[in-house]
């Protein structure tokens, strides 16, 4: 059996860590083959070190760890390898990283089932990272091919447009009212931001549930593993 780390970030809002933790279940009921588990980089207990030790302390000795980020930004690229070659070198633990799940364009079918047809934003949780920024216009544009409707980018926190601007900018453009697709794992404090700022329209849920969200971890998996081996 694979040992696998859900890698969350964490939040001060508990539905966050129950959220994390149903997704990994889930992972866990249809894989067999994995031991899933989750950790946290901040606020939430376990942490990445003491989640590896509690898998050292029940004898594995290799493990996969899965970024739950659904951007490229700092914590992807930077602060979590940093924290699994800590933890790694604090247990012994084999640490093999995983990508993170996104920008992953699978997800953009999750939310088209909770939007009608029409104009959209992509509401991101928010990021200062101007490559993540350039991956999120990427996906915007993607969206934007496939639901053959324009699509705009807002943001929750660190960066402009904000979601309501963005919203207001895109109706003003198509003449038209425009939905929000919510593009967040778990819910919490920005994903709240995001339906506040959305005004009244459509907005998604978090996607930690969505079929699309499973396949993906299991995908990142089983490439982590297709790796290490």
């Amino acid at each position: 059996m694979t040992a696998v780390l859900l890698l969350a970030h964490g939040s001060p809002d508990p539905r966050s860590s129950k959220a994390a933790s149903a997704l990994a279940g889930t992972v866990q009921a249809r894989s067999f083959d994995l031991d899933v588990r989750v950790a946290f980089l901040d606020h939430d207990e376990p942490g990445l070190a003491a989640a590896v030790a509690a898998l050292a302390a029940d004898g594995v000795r290799t493990a996969i760890v899965v970024p739950a980020f659904l951007s490229s930004a700092h914590h992807s690229r930077v602060d979590v390898p940093e924290a699994v070659a800590q933890a790694a070198a604090s247990t012994g633990v084999d640490l093999h990283l995983a990508d993170p799940l996104g920008p992953d364009g699978s997800l953009l079918a999750a939310m088209d089932r909770g939007l009608p047809p029409g104009p959209v934003v992509l509401a991101a949780a928010g990021t200062s990272d101007a490559k993540a920024q350039r991956a999120l216009r990427r996906l915007a544009r993607v969206w934007a091919d496939r639901r053959g409707a324009p699509v705009a980018l807002g943001y929750a926190a660190q960066a402009d447009p904000d979601v309501a601007t963005a919203l207001g900018q895109l109706e003003e453009a198509t003449g038209t009212a425009a939905a929000v697709g919510s593009f967040v794992l778990f819910p919490g404090v920005l994903p709240d931001r995001i339906a506040r700022q959305g005004k009244g329209r459509e907005v998604t849920d978090p996607l930690y549930l969505a079929p699309e969200t499973v396949d993906l971890v299991e995908a990142r998996i089983r490439a982590a593993m297709r790796k290490a081996a």
